[in-house]
């Protein structure tokens, strides 16, 4: 049996550059946050950057954003609306 207290706090951690928003974070959980009818962890933390190249030089070494996972402005809204999302200025 695994300890909890070891074991990573499940969560959600999206990108954007005020524009798009991308997963970073959590893609086990993308299915169930997009259709909101299944457990997912929230609140959903939200990283905005100032710029694309902000956001870009902030990335992991061979992450590329156009492999992330685009998250549609509507279930951005929605995360907002439910009071699901936290938003942080990098």
């Amino acid at each position: 049996m695994s300890d909890p207290q070891k074991e990573p706090e499940a969560q959600i951690i999206l990108i954007s550059d005020g524009e798009g928003h991308w997963l970073i974070k959590g893609e086990e959980y993308l299915s169930a946050m997009l259709s909101a009818e299944e457990y997912f962890p929230t609140p959903v933390i939200c990283h905005y950057y100032d710029t694309t190249f902000d956001l870009m030089r902030d990335l992991d070494e061979g992450v590329i954003l156009n492999s992330l996972w685009a998250i549609h402005p509507g279930i951005i809204g929605r995360l907002k609306r439910e009071d699901h999302i936290i938003e942080k200025r990098k």
